[in-house]
């Protein structure tokens, strides 16, 4: 069977849990033209290697999705303990996504 999925362009690990040797992360890669953005849960096999497990979820990377999981980021995000310096720190973007 040929892999048609080429190499993440992007990825970052958004969780790891050292003790479970699992980790969850976020990767930008096309598939058979189509980029797609993935949350990912990933184990360590017996020689060490991180591979993708069943758990997560993959969506087009387009801006509507790209934009609809960053109002939720942001809202959860603005709900958190942080919220002040989370408006300092994006005064501009914020202004502009609910004054607009």
């Amino acid at each position: 069977m040929i892999d048609l999925q080429e190499p993440p362009f992007y990825e970052k690990t958004i969780n790891y849990d050292e003790n479970k040797h699992i980790k969850i992360c976020l990767t930008v890669h096309t598939f058979k033209g189509v980029e797609w953005l993935s949350i990912r849960k990933y184990y360590q096999d017996f020689d060490e290697e991180w591979k993708p497990g069943n758990e997560g979820i993959t969506m087009p990377l387009d801006l509507d999705n790209a934009r609809e999981m960053f109002l939720g980021l942001v809202e959860i995000l603005s709900l958190a303990e942080s919220k002040t310096i989370l408006e300092q720190e994006f005064k501009e973007i914020l202004d502009k996504i609910y004054l607009n």
